[in-house]
């Protein structure tokens, strides 16, 4: 009679900690299930509002875009040009003209303007007569020197960190203007045509 009682005893205990267990089971499958449909309604929500455009997309991105220095720089507006012996400028050959950076670097300095460097020009070959390169700092005097080299561009070089101005004579070089008057330096100091204003390039 005890034997029978205990075994039933141990049954119900049994059938407790069974009935427990799958309680505890179905509550853990509540919470990942439910934890799980809340993720997803989530996400749901976001990939729909980025899809409308009213939420940008996370990882959407702009590149910064390569300097380009083939894009002619503007005057800064109202600057007059400067005195020439303010100017340090570096000459370049790009033209097959042996000698042509040393000729041209004389007559620079003879006109007061100091000439830092002659070397034969590592970057790619143009037609143009000449290019002058500079940064944000020497757009003024890069103009100033337009009136040696009338038909001069003037660009933006990041790589130019001061107010140096890197003359490039080009294969299209003829002769520069060894003594410029003031009308001819102050018409140097017109904006190019096509050319970007210099806030662009610091953007």
């Amino acid at each position: 009679m005890r034997i029978a009682a205990y075994i039933g005893y141990i049954g119900k205990v049994s059938s407790n900690v069974r009935a427990e267990y799958k309680k505890r089971t179905q509550q853990r499958q509540t919470v990942v299930f439910g934890s799980i449909i809340a993720v997803m309604a989530v996400l749901l929500v976001l990939g729909t509002l980025t899809w409308s455009g009213l939420l940008p997309f996370p990882f959407e991105r702009e590149f910064s875009k390569a300097p380009d220095t083939n894009a002619v720089v503007c005057p800064i507006d109202g600057a007059g040009h400067v005195d020439p012996t303010t100017i340090t400028a570096k000459v370049f050959n790009s033209s097959n003209r042996s000698g042509l950076a040393g000729s041209v670097a004389t007559s620079l300095s003879t006109a007061g303007v100091v000439v830092s460097e002659t070397a034969n020009w590592a970057g790619d070959k143009f037609l143009e007569p000449v290019r002058i390169y500079t940064s944000s700092d020497g757009v003024t005097s890069a103009y100033t020197l337009r009136a040696y080299f009338p038909d001069a561009t003037v660009h933006i070089d990041p790589n130019i960190t001061n107010q140096v101005v890197e003359v490039v004579l080009g294969s299209g070089y003829t002769e520069m203007v060894a003594s410029p008057t003031k009308e001819q330096l102050t018409e140097a100091m017109a904006p190019i045509k096509g050319c970007t204003p210099l806030a662009d390039f610091e953007e």
